[in-house]
């Protein structure tokens, strides 16, 4: 090896000689944003809804319902009720539904990493998208 060749990152590895842009570091990433999107969207509308999410969910549906919008600083921006309304008058009004918006921001948040690999770096990337992926508050 000289002196002027780069050493290759066990993340340059190719995965097969027929698929030689597929690397490791490309897997890693499909398969924790795999991984993202089952744990953001298996059962979505099962589970219990905590007082905060009733109240928006609630509020949002009677703005699908024509009953318009008033803003109350004690329920937050105007954009989240609004991105429920619109969720209500496309798909329907659901649990799965009311969560729905929140869920693609976040798998979306995950998969938008690899847009900042050339910040982050890559084994940045890998790592913070393994954080976020078990993150509580995603």
């Amino acid at each position: 090896m000289t002196t002027t060749e780069e050493k290759r990152s066990w993340l340059d590895r190719p995965l097969s000689n027929h698929f030689p842009s597929i690397n490791i570091e490309v897997l890693l990433f499909v398969l924790i944003a795999i991984l993202a999107a089952f744990s953001r969207f298996y059962d979505l509308g099962v589970r219990v809804m905590s007082h905060d999410e009733s109240l928006h969910t609630y509020f949002s549906w009677l703005l699908a319902q024509g009953s318009g919008y008033q803003h109350n600083p004690m329920m937050h921006g105007p954009l989240q009720f609004h991105l429920l309304a619109l969720t209500y008058f496309l798909f329907g009004a659901s649990d799965f539904t009311a969560r729905l918006p929140h869920a693609v921001s976040s798998f979306l948040t995950i998969v938008l990493l690899w847009k900042y690999r050339r910040y982050l770096g890559r084994a940045g990337t890998l790592i913070a998208a393994a954080l976020m992926l078990i993150s509580p508050y995603m």
